[in-house]
């Protein structure tokens, strides 16, 4: 009998982990949350002096 080719098997590989900076939205949740911080520390300054609790 001859040997018959076997057929290539297709093996699917799943990311299981995919860093959120490499994507679109992870990245504009990371500035997000970046400026959002920024902002609070800088309002928070800006009405301490205003108020004059500083």
């Amino acid at each position: 009998m001859a040997n018959k080719e076997k057929t290539p098997v297709k093996v699917e590989t799943k990311k299981h982990y995919v860093n959120p900076t490499e994507t679109w939205w992870g990245k504009a949740v990371v500035w997000v949350i970046i400026f959002g911080m920024v902002g609070l520390i800088i309002l928070t300054f800006i009405l301490s002096i205003v108020l004059g609790n500083a």
